[in-house]
């Protein structure tokens, strides 16, 4: 297998929050590959007229889209994650997601787009040295608006794909979706994904069994409580491939070497 090939991980996580009933106990905690993922015709993300400065890096990069919506501000009932911690839905994601910050590796690069009273905008950029500016973003998030998760998910997706680009096609690429709504045109978003090659994760918070991110997703996580929302957040960074940059380079050098 070419290097490339190997070290060529793309995966989107999607987290899906939501109240309207509990998941199923079948659908508890399990794993499971959509048929459309296989009916999806790949095409590779191109390379060609890559900016100068790109380099081989096999970083690794997981963009967040956070829901702010109106319906985030709702408080969270027995049947989803009920806890007198928490006043609403917001800030009990936030603190789940602030709590899986805390074991993220510092070489991850990390990014965050925001849709919520303020409007959409990412609040900051893929990096490194931004934890501090992604925790105060993700505390600001006000909850207001509607779920414009058609067009998040498109802007997050093409963010990776200029990472890739800039990496050369190397390294590791997750979206992660926080959200407790159901918007349109959520097949097309999911098709524009898979499309590029990028598998799609799922955890779903209270969230209708029939979700149509549901149809989409490579792997479904349930969670019923904040606590499972964290725990799911963490098992899906375990998931993440780990790579020797030592190795990489010497294999690298020898193939850059060969006439």
């Amino acid at each position: 297998m070419q290097v490339q090939n190997a070290l060529k991980a793309i995966g989107l996580l999607v987290l899906l929050l939501g109240c309207k009933s509990a998941p199923t106990a079948q659908n508890r905690g399990n794993s499971k590959t959509a048929p459309q993922v296989q009916e999806i015709q790949v095409t590779p993300i191109s390379l060609e007229g890559v900016d100068a400065n790109a380099a081989v890096s096999l970083a690794r990069n997981i963009y967040f889209i956070f829901d702010g919506s109106g319906s985030m501000y709702d408080p969270p009932g027995s049947q989803c994650g009920s806890d007198n911690r928490f006043r609403n839905k917001l800030e009990g994601a936030q603190w789940a997601v602030t709590e899986f910050l805390k074991s993220i590796p510092d070489d991850i690069n990390i990014g965050l787009f925001v849709f919520d009273n303020n409007g959409m905008s990412e609040r900051v950029p893929l990096g490194t040295s931004n934890r501090e500016a992604f925790l105060a973003a993700i505390q600001n998030v006000r909850a207001g608006g509607g779920t414009p998760l058609y067009e998040a998910m498109r802007t997050g997706t093409q963010q990776l794909v200029n990472q890739y680009r800039n990496q050369l096609g190397y390294g590791e690429y997750r979206l992660v979706v926080v959200t407790d709504g159901i918007a349109s045109n959520i097949a097309e978003a999911s098709v524009n994904t898979l499309s590029k090659g990028i598998p799609i994760y799922a955890i779903g918070l209270c969230v209708e069994s029939n979700h149509p991110l549901r149809q989409y997703a490579t792997s479904y996580r349930s969670a019923d409580n904040f606590e499972a929302l964290q725990k799911g957040l963490e098992e899906t960074l375990a998931e993440l491939p780990s790579f020797d940059p030592a190795d990489f380079e010497a294999i690298y050098e020898e193939s850059t070497q060969k006439p």
